[in-house]
């Protein structure tokens, strides 16, 4: 399993100049040792133009393979990003419920796609009114049969690990891999997410947390290669 610091940024204000790229933030945990980097573009600009060029500047210094995840649900933006070289691409959950966009972006991406489902307990969170109410173990099933087997399980809630969820999930997807992102705040937690095996392929942990000292990537990384 990969512990992936998650440096998250708006990049209306990073493309504009008002704030700097985070290229060095990516070289400094890059530097820590972190094995793969993701960047999360919180209000989903980065690939509504034309793509800046500190975005492959970031794929160039990592040394690491970088996933990208910012808010994608249009297929121009969704192609744009194969342009800067992420070693995977998240769509939104919006992809969930659109099938033609789902099947286009598998074309595309193949296994380097990862599809976001936001997670509320034993349900969707925000699906939309032909979904509403539908449970996730349901809508997870229809996606592995339309040929998903990369997730990524956000949870909205943010109170626990679900590990006893995730288990009884990979019994009903054989071959899906999930990356969690959630209430990840200690190295314990890694560790507790590294126990379910190849069922979890990644964690992502806020950047902050591991430049603060807050979580010891070093420590973090160890617990998750313990259980691969």
């Amino acid at each position: 399993m990969l512990v992936v610091p998650q440096i998250a940024f708006r990049s209306s204000l990073v493309a504009s100049g008002d704030a700097l790229p985070p290229v060095k933030l990516v070289r400094e945990l890059s530097a820590m040792g972190a094995r793969e980097i993701g960047l999360l573009d919180l209000d989903g600009q980065l690939a509504s133009d034309v793509l800046p060029e500190w975005a492959q500047t970031i794929v160039a210094v990592a040394k690491v393979p970088v996933r990208f995840d910012g808010r994608l649900h249009d297929g121009r933006q969704i192609e744009r990003l194969t342009r800067a070289g992420f070693a995977s691409v998240v769509v939104d959950q919006s992809s969930v419920f659109d099938p033609i966009l789902l099947r286009w972006a598998l074309d595309l991406y193949g296994s380097h796609l990862v599809v976001e489902v936001q997670v509320d307990g034993d349900y969707v969170f925000d699906a939309p009114p032909a979904a509403f109410g539908r449970e996730l173990v349901d809508v997870l099933v229809d996606l592995h049969f339309q040929g998903v087997r990369r997730l990524l399980y956000r949870d909205v809630t943010g109170e626990r690990v679900p590990t006893k969820q995730l288990l009884e999930l990979g019994d009903r997807l054989p071959g899906a891999n999930f990356a969690y992102q959630g209430a990840v705040d200690s190295v314990a937690d890694v560790a507790a997410l590294a126990e379910l095996g190849g069922l979890v392929d990644a964690v992502l942990v806020n950047a902050e947390h591991i430049t603060s000292g807050r979580i010891d990537l070093t420590a973090a990384n160890a617990a998750a290669l313990g259980h691969s």
